[in-house]
């Protein structure tokens, strides 16, 4: 028995949520990290899970093929895990028939899930990276979700300095770009062209700029359709068929996806959205995201604006984030920014 996507003539899935290096929307990460690579520094990749750090991080390995790479996720280590031996595992074939110690090619160290390591294994790394002696290690990456590395000391911190790379919120033309990639196939059939324009919108939106989930939940829509029409999938056999808003709804739904991140207007006329708008949000919210229309404003900026606590305006935003009405929108220092979603901002409200 095939999958759906062997149906459609892919030999893999197209969207596997695993590492992949066909990245969209972190070219100026990914050039920070090459950067620090070839001059030989320690950075940290920070991002949330599914932005993209473990797809960063091969894409990286793929390209700079003089450079040979020892992965490591902390999370997986045995407790008798040895640095030294692994490096000497990394030797080419010729290494080993020239009797030499270590790769002829540059090493760098790679160590994702950085929070679970061993502090035995970071004195060990950087040893191995700073011990003019040794210099075994050409550069450190570490990767991790959080932002705060507790697990190291300040002189570890001092050497990482400010190169710290952090995997942004992909907006939604980027998050719509990852399908249509993904969706190319070799007989030249673009399958993103079978989801109509409003089913894209809502997975996008349902996604929340996470390209994890956007291929997750696109693949419910695939799989779903392969597994109630078999050889009879319209998809397939029907050029003119395409997956609605409303088909894309009910099969996440099925799925326990919350899809009330979007709203569908079939009519765009201004006062249509306003009623919409006017439906969906009560009169406090609608305040909120009117301001947060304005800009990117702060926890801070919003207890501020509103005269409330800001524990007030950090529940708010939680309210507001439940309905897919606010999404994240980069930092301001350590804080968090947030604004209102492009699905909200398209209901055409009076500011």
């Amino acid at each position: 028995m095939s999958a759906w996507y062997e149906q459609l003539g892919f030999k893999t899935n197209p969207l596997d949520v695993r590492p992949n290096p066909l990245l969209v929307g972190l070219e100026r990460q990914e050039e920070q990290l090459v950067n620090h690579i070839l001059k030989g520094e320690i950075c940290f990749l920070n991002g949330l899970t599914g932005s993209g750090k473990s797809s960063l991080l091969l894409r990286v390995q793929k390209n700079l093929k003089n450079h040979k790479f020892i992965y490591l996720d902390a999370q997986e280590l045995p407790k008798d895990f040895n640095l030294e031996e692994e490096l000497k595992k990394k030797r080419s074939f010729f290494d080993r028939i020239r009797l030499r110690k270590y790769p002829s090619k540059t090493p760098v160290l790679i160590i994702d899930e950085f929070q679970a390591t061993d502090k035995n294994l970071i004195l060990d790394a950087r040893a191995k990276w700073e011990n003019p002696n040794e210099r075994k290690i050409k550069s450190i990456v570490i990767a991790q979700i959080s932002k705060y590395l507790k697990n190291v000391t300040p002189s570890f911190k001092e050497r990482l300095g400010k190169r710290t790379i952090v995997l942004p919120t992909l907006d939604d033309a980027e998050m719509k770009e990852i399908l249509k990639l993904r969706l190319q196939s070799k007989n030249g059939i673009n399958y993103y062209n079978k989801l109509h324009n409003e089913a894209i919108n809502l997975l996008v939106a349902c996604a929340d700029g996470n390209p994890r989930k956007l291929l997750e939940y696109t693949d419910m829509i695939f799989d779903f359709h392969y597994r109630k029409f078999k050889h009879n999938n319209p998809i397939l056999l029907n050029k003119t068929y395409m997956v609605t808003y409303w088909g894309a709804k009910e099969i996440l739904e099925l799925n326990k996806v919350n899809v009330n991140a979007y709203v569908y207007l079939e009519k765009e006329d201004k006062q249509r959205k306003i009623q919409a708008f006017e439906k969906r949000f009560n009169k406090h919210q609608r305040e909120w995201l009117i301001y947060l229309m304005t800009g990117s404003k702060t926890i801070e900026d919003l207890a501020r604006h509103f005269k409330v606590s800001e524990s007030t305006a950090s529940a708010k935003i939680r309210e507001l984030k439940t309905k897919g009405a606010v999404v994240r929108a980069g930092k301001k220092g350590r804080k968090q920014l947030w604004q209102a979603s492009p699905h909200v901002k398209r209901l055409s409200v009076k500011v």
